[in-house]
């Protein structure tokens, strides 16, 4: 069965959980649409249950692009827009009807708009925690380049719902515009402190293990003095023992002498 497009949902088919499937984290993807697929086909809802079903998950720079579309709506406007006029000044070129100069505007704002829209990316982190690999922001942007002359590519990003990343080639003036510069100094500053936290961390698990060590040896400390405690505490047991039977037999003793002194007097 062929892929699934989700920027076209049939009737019947639950838009807003399609939707929904693709502002997830990247690895909830397959197991959240697989348990939708299964609870339509519970309902007897089997062609939607198979539609469904044959939703592609996206790739990694595609759910990047998502992310951005979704939560960077003013910038994804941008882009949308600048696409627009950059395919519109396109078209009246090749007509004979427009100038180049206009084209090379329409180029240079499309291009501002990837760079204010991709400047968000190394901010969007995966399910744990980590930021965009340069891999993926390059695919990214040049996703985002195809937008003014890939409908595909635009309906995807308008509906945040990309299932791979598009390529610009090949495209006339659009793929010749300059590319967008990525945000390097964001992302080198973002590694130069995922640097300082990874020290940070490995610093304090440094410190949590002399810690433990020195709690390991103030018990083993512990140990030996309460044993050597209990030893004295039984010495003393046995000292007062003998103790008190020599003051028994003291006792014993003098009563002896005085019986003596008794009878001498007698």
């Amino acid at each position: 069965m062929a892929d699934s497009d989700p920027t076209q949902v049939p009737k019947g088919a639950p838009e807003q959980d399609v939707d929904a499937l693709y502002g997830l984290p990247l690895d909830e993807f397959t197991p959240r649409r697989d348990a939708l697929a299964k609870a339509l086909r519970a309902d007897g809802e089997t062609d939607e249950a198979a539609w469904v079903k044959a939703l592609k998950k996206p790739s990694a720079a595609a759910w990047l692009v998502n992310q951005l579309a979704r939560t960077q709506a003013s910038d994804a406007k941008r882009v949308i827009d600048s696409g627009e006029a950059l395919r519109a000044a396109q078209d009246r070129v090749i007509a004979g009807k427009g100038d180049r100069q206009q084209l090379a505007d329409a180029t240079a704002e499309h291009a501002a708009a990837m760079r204010a829209l991709l400047a968000k990316a190394p901010a969007v982190l995966d399910s744990n925690g980590k930021s965009p690999s340069d891999a993926s922001l390059d695919r990214a942007e040049e996703t985002l380049r195809a937008i003014p002359l890939d409908d595909e590519a635009r309906a995807g990003f308008a509906s945040g719902r990309l299932t791979r990343e598009r390529q610009a080639s090949g495209l006339g003036f659009a793929a010749g515009a300059q590319p967008a510069p990525r945000p390097a100094k964001k992302r080198q500053e973002k590694k130069a402190e995922d640097k300082k936290d990874a020290a940070r961390k490995e610093r304090a698990q440094t410190a949590l293990k002399e810690a433990k060590a020195r709690h390991r040896d103030q018990e083993k400390k512990v140990d030996e003095l309460e044993r050597a405690l209990r030893s004295a505490e039984r010495e003393a047991e046995r000292a007062r023992t003998v103790l008190d039977r020599a003051r028994a037999k003291a006792a014993e003793t003098e009563a002896r002498v005085e019986e003596a002194e008794a009878a001498v007097k007698q």
